[in-house]
C-alpha cells in the first residue's frame, strides 16, 4: 500500500507530539505566555505554515491549540497580510464539524504571529481507518456532518484545499463527532487571491482534486473540496488509505481514469459517484448540492426498504416501543422525516408561550415593535425585533427578554445561514439604540443550509405573532435507540386559533423542500381529533403533538394561516422548480389571501456515547 502521509512529527495532530524543540528565533516554546493570556504547555507538531502547540488560557483555564507562523513566512509582509485576512474568516467559522478558531494575535516580545483554536482531544481519522467498521448509514452520517461544516466555510469565502483523513479529528474517538482541522492553506475565493503555496497543488497527493494537479485549467473552488471529501469518505468506507498515485504523474493518470467504486456498498455509490467526477464542470459544484444528494440517496434507500409506499400522509396507531409510528407520517425516507406520533408517558412539560414570536408587517419588510415603556428590557426587545426581519436567510424569534437587577438579557431561537452575521446585526441594533451591556444568547440559533434561504426569505415578510402558532421547548434533541432505530420524540404545541380560519401545516427539509402534512383546516383538524393518534388537547384551540424524528440534523415546521385554498403547487414547489418569479408569486398570493406564517426549527443529534 502506498502511503503519502508525512511522518508523524510533521502532521498537525492535536493529541500527541514529540518533545519540545529547542528555542529558536521567531519560535515559541513550552512555558512561554503569549500576550499575558495563552500559556504554552506542549509542542504538538510542525506543519507547512508553522508549529502547533497545546496551551491554556490563563484567564479561563480553557485548553487551546496554538498555531505559530514559521519565521521565514512571517518575515514576508504579503504573507502576513494573507494570514491576517485568512484568520478574520476563520474566526467567523462556527459549526460542530469545524475546529473553532478563537483569535489571531501577535506576541510583541517574542515577535510571533499566531492563531488560537479550540483544543480537540481526539483521534486522527488517518490513524484509525483500518479499525473502523462503519455501516453505510455511518458513512452517510459522516458525509452529511463534514459537508455541512464545509458549506459554512464556503459561505464565508474560504475553501480548505486539503481535506484528507489527516485533517479530520474524531473527538472522543467517535466518527459522529468528527471535526475538520488545519485550514492553514485555506484560500479566499476572490479571483485575485493567492495562497502561500500558490494557485496549484496543495494538500495530500492521495486526496487532492484533479484541478489541483494542473488538469481542467487549474479551476480550484468549493468543488475541489467536494472531490477530496468524496475520497475521504471512500477511504472510510473501504477501511484503509487510498492508493490514488504514489507520484505526481501517477496521481494525474489515476484521476483521469476515474475512481473505482466497485468494492464499496451499492448504497454509497449514488452519493460518492457525483462527488468524484474528474471534470469539475461536471462534478457537484456546491456543498448544498452534496447535501441534497446525500439526502436523496438516503431517501431512495428507505423507499426501497419499506413494504408500504407512503406517498401521502396517513393516520397510524399509537406509539409502541420499538415501532415509531404516528398520526401523521412523512414520505418514507425523506431527510426530514417527522412523524406526528401518539403521546408517550412522561412527555416533556412545555413552558408558557406568551409573546414568543416576533411581530412583523404583512406583505413587506416587517416593522419594529415600539417599546411600551422606557424600561431597558422593552427597549432591548424593540431594538432586536426591529433588526431580525432584515437578516437574510433567517427565521429568528425572541424567546425571552428579562431585566434582573439592571442586567438585560435577550434569548434568541431559530435558524440562520450566517449566524455570525445575525449576531452582528443584533448587536448593531442594540448599539444604535444606545443600549450597552445587553446579554444576548445565540445558543439556540441553529446554523441553516443554503437550501432553506429561498423559502425563508419568502416567508419572513408574512410572519406574525399570536394565534395560530407552533412551539417546541428547545432547539436541540438527542436521538435514542428505539427498536433498533435512532428516534427522538419532540413535543410540539400547536394552537390552531379562531374557528374557521384557514390553515396549512408543512414539514421543511434541510434542502428547503416542503412536505405537506395538512393543506387545509379540515385536514389538520381531522389529524388532531383522530382518536387513534392520542394527541393531547391542551385546552381551547391548543394541542400537543409528539413529533418523532429519525434523522440527524435540521428540521423545520411551518404553520400557514389565512384564506383557503392554499395552492400546494406554489407553497410546496420543489427547490429545482422555484424559478426567479416563485418568490414574487408567493408573496403576491400571500398578500391577496392574508396569509401569515409561524415556524419552528430544531436540530436532532446523536451525541450520547453508546
Amino acid at each position: 500500500m502506498n502511503d503519502d502521509r508525512p511522518p508523524e512529527n510533521e502532521r498537525t495532530v492535536f493529541n500527541a507530539g514529540p518533545a519540545t524543540p529547542p528555542r529558536a528565533p521567531g519560535h515559541i516554546q513550552v512555558d512561554d505566555v503569549l500576550n499575558h493570556i495563552f500559556r504554552v504547555t506542549r509542542f504538538i507538531a510542525r506543519g507547512g505554515m508553522g508549529e502547533v502547540f497545546e496551551g491554556i488560557n490563563d484567564q479561563s483555564d480553557e485548553r487551546v491549540a496554538i498555531k505559530v507562523m514559521l519565521p521565514a513566512l512571517a518575515a514576508d509582509e504579503n504573507v502576513q497580510a494573507m494570514f491576517r485576512k485568512e484568520a478574520r474568516t476563520l474566526t467567523r467559522l462556527s459549526h460542530p464539524a469545524l475546529v473553532q478558531y478563537r483569535v489571531l494575535a501577535q506576541e510583541p516580545t517574542l515577535g510571533v504571529l499566531y492563531i488560537v483554536t479550540e483544543f480537540v482531544d481526539g483521534t486522527n481519522l488517518a490513524d484509525v481507518l483500518t479499525t473502523l467498521k462503519p455501516s453505510p448509514a455511518d458513512v452517510r452520517a459522516l458525509a452529511r456532518r463534514l459537508a455541512d461544516g464545509l458549506r459554512v466555510a464556503h459561505s464565508l469565502g474560504a475553501i480548505h484545499r486539503d481535506i484528507s483523513p489527516d485533517n479530520v479529528l474524531l473527538e472522543g474517538g467517535q466518527l459522529k463527532a468528527a471535526k475538520i482541522i488545519d485550514f492553514g492553506i485555506a484560500k479566499d475565493l476572490a479571483p485575485d487571491s493567492k495562497t502561500i503555496v500558490g494557485d496549484g497543488f496543495a494538500g495530500k497527493l492521495n486526496y487532492v482534486a484533479p484541478e489541483q494537479l494542473g488538469d481542467f485549467g487549474r479551476e480550484v473552488g468549493p468543488w475541489s473540496d467536494i472531490y477530496s471529501l468524496g475520497l475521504v469518505l471512500l477511504a472510510v468506507a473501504r477501511g484503509r488509505e487510498l492508493d490514488m498515485g504514489a507520484t505526481f504523474v501517477d496521481a494525474v493518470d489515476r484521476r483521469r481514469a476515474g475512481v473505482d467504486l466497485s468494492d464499496v456498498s451499492p448504497e454509497l455509490v449514488p452519493m460518492l459517484e457525483p462527488m468524484l467526477v474528474a471534470d469539475p464542470a461536471q462534478r457537484l459544484r456546491s456543498m448544498d448540492a452534496v447535501l441534497s444528494v446525500i439526502d436523496g440517496a438516503r431517501q431512495q434507500r428507505r423507499a426501497s426498504d419499506t413494504a408500504t409506499p407512503m406517498a401521502s400522509y396517513t393516520t397510524a396507531q399509537p406509539f409502541q416501543q420499538g415501532e415509531p409510528t404516528g398520526a401523521v407520517a412523512s414520505k418514507s425516507g425523506g431527510p426530514n422525516k417527522a412523524i406526528i406520533a401518539a403521546a408517550a408517558a412522561g412527555a416533556l412539560l412545555l413552558a408558557a408561550v406568551g409573546g414568543y414570536y416576533v411581530i412583523g408587517g404583512k406583505g413587506g419588510t416587517p416593522a419594529a415593535v415600539e417599546a411600551q415603556s422606557g424600561k431597558p428590557d422593552d427597549q432591548a426587545r424593540a431594538a432586536v425585533e426591529g433588526a431580525l426581519p432584515n437578516i437574510g436567510c433567517s427565521w429568528i424569534d425572541i424567546s425571552d427578554v428579562s431585566d434582573r437587577g439592571g442586567q438585560v438579557s435577550v434569548t434568541l431561537k431559530g435558524v440562520a445561514l450566517d449566524t455570525a452575521g445575525a449576531k452582528a446585526a443584533v448587536e448593531k441594533a442594540l448599539g444604535d439604540a444606545g443600549l450597552k451591556g445587553v446579554n444576548v444568547s445565540y445558543d439556540n440559533v441553529l446554523v441553516g443550509s443554503q437550501g432553506i434561504c429561498e423559502p425563508l426569505d419568502a416567508l419572513r415578510p408574512i410572519r406574525e405573532a399570536g394565534s395560530p402558532h407552533i412551539f417546541a421547548p428547545g432547539s436541540k434533541f438527542e436521538l435514542a435507540q428505539t427498536g433498533g432505530k435512532l428516534v427522538v420524540r419532540v413535543p410540539v404545541d400547536i394552537d390552531i386559533g379562531t374557528e374557521g380560519a384557514g390553515l396549512a401545516f408543512y414539514g421543511i427539509e434541510p434542502n428547503g423542500q416542503f412536505e405537506k402534512i395538512a393543506n387545509s383546516r379540515a385536514e389538520l383538524e381531522a389529524i388532531l381529533h383522530d382518536p387513534g393518534a392520542a394527541i393531547t388537547p391542551l385546552g381551547g384551540s391548543s394541542y400537543r403533538i409528539p413529533v418523532d424524528t429519525d434523522h440527524e440534523g435540521l428540521s423545520g415546521l411551518l404553520l400557514l394561516a389565512g384564506r383557503e385554498p392554499f395552492d400546494g403547487s406554489l407553497v410546496a414547489a420543489p427547490p429545482p422548480m422555484r424559478g426567479d418569479d416563485w418568490r414574487k408569486h408567493f408573496v403576491e398570493e400571500a398578500q391577496k389571501k392574508g396569509w401569515t406564517a409561524n415556524m419552528l426549527w430544531y436540530r436532532t443529534v446523536d451525541e450520547t456515547p453508546g
